[in-house]
């Protein structure tokens, strides 16, 4: 009896193993219950079901090693390690899913910059900021031009004219008119790329520098039921805004509406008394002037904003195994497969086979970017880009994804800017995760084609003037998304 007694115990040592063991692994499911609960994203009912049974488990299963014998203790010490193994996992992917959260929304601010070029004519005795004497030019009315001028003048104290109008500024400066100008880097590149009269050997860059500033929305809704969201995709060699969306959630409805609009919707600019362009062209004055210029155009509010890197597009589909997108017909991206850019001969063209078929992350942003091989140009692209971006987000929540965790949630920090706060997307995640259907509807704005003056300038080219009727029915549904 004293033997079969004495099978019963464990040694001094194993028992201490035990008993080590058993503390550690509370002292983890306590760290990971504290990342749990610091990362909000499960229902308040499953939150504190899931710590309080854990906990119960974890108890009862440290208790039966200190307190019952052999066949117990072993029994608890499975589940003290089982428990630790798992809380460790649960803090390493707490751990950096908390800090891409805090990092990616954390406030309602976006820190915006832009590139000057302090350029004169090529031919000029001019080759440093040093060697400036006398009146410069700068073209005003770009983005971020007041820090521009500061900064400038902090470097060169000397006098400074205006223009309005690039294309006569470039002529001048050709003509040797006016001694040099300081012009932002995307205003200068579209002028090379838009009129033949200008090629890059006509002029020199003897300095840039990048200028800042902190912006902060304005229309932050009261709401976190309903709200609104623009969303800028910029092209990855200029800044245009090539991609324009906007997408209203109601929470409560579980209603989701996906609006897009064209990239050449010819509408005033914010801030500019009336004068019309692009929304392409308006991204080169920042995020905010798409934002606020479309917002008053709809007479509502748009309370966030997300830009998307077009460049980063292609790190994130790669990082989450590629995407699937559909086509209701074959055809051949004008657009070669590359990056950086607009030379299409460095690169190989890409065959979109009629219906559905896997996408790289190259090859993702191809069909991204075309727009010439479809007979609705522009409106079928912002309908590929819909596609696309619903395409990742399917990928995200995909379980594969989750040995990749670390890179995704590196990629995704690339991939945008925004300044949509935390607690709306833990919202999100929350209703998901609480099993909410979500029913997601989408529209497009549509117009006609036309010929007008673009980039705040005498330079004309193609736009598109809106569809009242469109714009109409547009503003009706995001209106009744909202309501509902």
């Amino acid at each position: 009896m004293a033997k079969s007694k004495g099978n019963n115990r464990l040694s001094t040592n194993t028992f201490r193993i035990f008993r080590i063991g058993g503390y550690v692994s509370f002292l983890l499911l306590m760290i990971f219950d504290y990342f749990l609960y610091q990362l909000d994203v499960l229902p308040s009912k499953y939150l504190f079901l899931l710590l309080i049974v854990t906990l119960l488990v974890e108890l009862f299963a440290i208790g039966a090693i200190l307190f019952f014998k052999k066949p117990l203790k072993i029994a608890g010490f499975v589940v003290v390690i089982i428990f630790g193994l798992f809380s460790g996992i649960g803090i390493y992917y707490g751990y950096h899913a908390n800090s891409f959260l805090n990092d990616s929304f954390r406030n309602s601010k976006l820190n915006s910059s832009a590139t000057y070029y302090i350029i004169v004519p090529n031919d000029s005795n001019i080759s440093s900021i040093n060697d400036i004497d006398s009146t410069f030019s700068y073209l005003s009315g770009t983005y971020l031009i007041d820090q521009a001028l500061i900064s400038f003048q902090e470097k060169k104290n000397i006098q400074m004219t205006s223009y309005d109008d690039a294309l006569t500024m470039f002529q001048d400066l050709k003509s040797h008119l006016i001694l040099g100008a300081l012009v932002d880097q995307t205003s200068y590149q579209l002028i090379l790329e838009m009129k033949n009269e200008f090629v890059e050997s006509d002029f020199k860059v003897i300095d840039s520098f990048e200028v800042q500033m902190e912006v902060e929305n304005d229309t932050i809704s009261n709401s976190s039921d309903k709200f609104q969201v623009y969303i800028g995709g910029n092209d990855f060699t200029n800044s245009l805004m090539d991609f324009n969306m906007i997408v209203t959630i109601n929470t409560k409805s579980h209603r989701i509406l996906f609006t897009s609009i064209p990239r050449d919707y010819y509408i005033p600019v914010f801030g500019y008394d009336g004068r019309r362009d692009t929304l392409s062209f308006m991204g080169a004055r920042g995020i905010e002037v798409n934002r606020r210029s479309l917002a008053d155009f709809l007479g509502m509010d748009l309370n966030y904003f997300m830009k998307l890197e077009t460049k980063s597009l292609v790190g994130i589909v790669d990082q989450v195994g590629g995407i699937t997108y559909c086509s209701d017909r074959s055809f051949t991206t004008t657009h070669a497969t590359i990056l950086d850019t607009y030379d299409d001969s460095k690169g190989n063209k890409l065959d979109v086979k009629k219906g559905c078929q896997k996408l790289n992350g190259i090859e993702a942003l191809t069909v991204a970017r075309e727009r010439l091989a479809f007979p609705g140009g522009d409106r079928q692209r912002q309908k590929n880009c819909q596609q696309i971006i619903m395409a990742i987000f399917k990928q995200l929540i995909s379980t594969n994804t989750i040995t990749n965790y670390n890179n995704i949630l590196s990629s995704l920090s690339d991939l945008y800017q925004t300044n949509i706060p935390r607690e709306i997307i833990t919202d999100l995640i929350k209703e998901t995760i609480a099993g909410a259907e979500w029913d997601i509807e989408n529209q497009s704005m549509d117009g006609s084609d036309s010929n007008n003056f673009v980039h705040l300038s005498n330079l004309r080219s193609y736009v598109m003037i809106p569809n009242p009727d469109s714009v109409e029915e547009a503003k009706i549904k995001m209106k009744d998304i909202l309501d509902s």
